[in-house]
């Protein structure tokens, strides 16, 4: 939950904030993207989950470290926007520390509870980044700066408490030496591990990348839609609806090949988009189509999460390492897809946008499905061992 709601601050709280105060939108737009630059690059820093703490304790620290920066961050709202920036961008650093020491407590998990815990994992990023979100953009209306300073603090560090119930044994202490020997060891072995490219294939494709979302609420006017309705669907609705697929994909994904079951996020994907692409222009469409594809995006995060699980493996020591340089793959794919869909948009409009997702995700889950069927041996012998 803290990772979702950190990151509904910056893409969708401050941008509110600095556009009522009369921050220019390009200037906006910059704010946001250095700030966001760490949901890419974390994984350079998240050898330091794996230094010797408890990964409740990084938990705990990353969460309180978060908050204290986006509740700082509300401050200088009136004074420096670069000051704020780089508040924004250690608020979102902190919280991919946590992100990996979540990831990291993930594959301690049995693997036929993989489905479960990445489905309840996504639910609470989701549903925090949607509901908080919401909670906090009605606060900037109705409350003073400090009200809202305080909102974020709470709502970073309160659902972080709950790591106090993880029960994980002591770290073995090792020597930087031997820290830094075991990580690039058992990062050689990832790298060179059949299962790590297999999965790389899912990672990389556009199935699960969900890259409508990122546009769909600037989309709203082609289909006559207000802008409450707007607001409603590709926010509130939006998120808990993903969040509701989340907890159905988790589930999901226990109980077949989480493969097969990741190409089948792809059909469903594509049906939703086909659907807004040629259903008729009305807030109808943009309300059950994107309705629609929100639950898909959500079972695709959840079936993503837990596949990402199985090929990291258990027991490893550089486990949150491992977990963000290979999430890392995901958020290329997010951005190759949404900058696809802007294109399409720009050569035939929203017909073009939802045609080109549509096509990439139902293409590709024909090939994925192909390689689900064929690999589902080899890669459970690849678990196994």
């Amino acid at each position: 939950m803290p990772y979702g709601f950190t990151t509904a601050v910056s893409t969708i709280l401050i941008p509110y904030v600095l556009r009522k105060n009369g921050i220019a939108v390009d200037r906006i737009a910059e704010v946001v993207a250095i700030a966001n630059l760490p949901a890419i690059w974390s994984f350079l820093w998240s050898p330091l989950a794996d230094a010797g703490l408890r990964y409740r304790t990084c938990i705990l620290i990353s969460a309180v470290a978060a908050g204290v920066a986006g509740a700082s961050a509300m401050f200088l709202i009136h004074a420096s926007l670069a000051v704020l920036t780089a508040m924004l961008f250690t608020a979102n650093a902190f919280v991919g520390l946590l992100g990996s020491s979540c990831g990291a407590l993930l594959t301690r998990m049995p693997a036929a509870l993989h489905g479960r815990a990445s489905g309840w994992y996504q639910t609470g990023n989701i549903g925090a980044g949607a509901v908080a979100g919401g909670t906090v953009i009605w606060l900037a209306d109705h409350a003073p700066i400090a009200g809202l300073a305080f909102a974020i603090l709470a709502f970073s560090v309160i659902p972080a408490l709950a790591a106090l119930l993880v029960r994980e044994a002591a770290p073995v202490r090792h020597s930087l030496a031997s820290q830094a020997i075991t990580l690039f060891r058992e990062i050689r072995e990832v790298l060179s591990s059949g299962r790590t490219w297999l999965g790389l294939m899912f990672f990389l494709s556009p199935v699960g990348t969900a890259a409508v979302a990122n546009l769909i609420s600037g989309v709203g006017p082609d289909y006559h839609a207000s802008a409450n309705e707007v607001l409603l669907i590709s926010g509130i609705a939006g998120g808990l609806l993903s969040a509701a697929g989340s907890f159905f994909g988790g589930f999901m994904a226990d109980r077949m090949s989480r493969m097969l079951a990741y190409a089948l996020v792809g059909v469903l994907t594509a049906a939703s988009a086909l659907y807004m692409a040629f259903g008729p222009h009305t807030p109808v469409t943009y309300g059950i189509g994107y309705g629609t594809y929100a639950i898909a995006a959500g079972i695709g995060y959840a079936v993503y999460t837990a596949l990402l699980l199985d090929v990291v493996g258990h027991g490893r020591r550089s486990a949150a390492t491992t977990y963000s340089f290979l999430n890392a793959s995901g958020n290329v794919s997010i951005s190759y897809m949404t900058w696809a869909d802007g294109i399409g948009y720009k050569r035939a409009g929203i017909a073009g946008l939802m045609g080109t997702d549509a096509v990439a995700n139902a293409a590709f889950a024909v090939v994925l499905g192909c390689v689900a069927i064929l690999a589902r041996n080899q890669f459970s012998r690849g678990r196994s061992t």
